[in-house]
């Protein structure tokens, strides 16, 4: 079943009203990050993450969207990693750029890192 999320993209919140306060910042990264557990617990791989993904609902969660480039976590062949160049170059985890393997939760995390920048500048 699908939710409706009337409160748009977290990148509207932060282009229309410049960079948020420490403690929305703070609010919002902390439910990407158990967002983000709870999928890795379940063995899944978001691998596009950014701004654009996350949605807030019209009680101003947030909500994790787009899973059009996410994969299992042990890879297509069980090795624990993922070779796929896929996501938002702006987002992306080093290793990809240089056409490496790399695991999906370390891509998550740094897309993370870089989305809680964006929020804070």
């Amino acid at each position: 079943m699908l939710e409706l999320v009337s409160g748009g993209e977290l990148f509207d919140f932060v282009c229309l009203g410049g960079k948020l306060p420490e403690g929305t910042a703070r609010f919002y990264f902390q439910q990407l990050i158990s967002g983000l557990a709870y999928m890795h617990s379940k063995g899944v791989a978001h691998r596009d993450l950014k701004p654009e993904n996350l949605m807030i609902d019209k009680n101003f969660n947030l909500k994790i969207a787009d899973f059009g480039f996410a994969a299992p976590i042990e890879g297509r062949d069980g090795s624990g990693y993922l070779r796929s160049n896929l996501g938002t170059a702006s987002y992306k985890a080093p290793e990809l750029h240089m056409g490496k393997k790399y695991t999906g939760e370390g891509n998550d995390l740094f897309a993370s890192a870089v989305i809680l920048f964006t929020m804070l500048s």
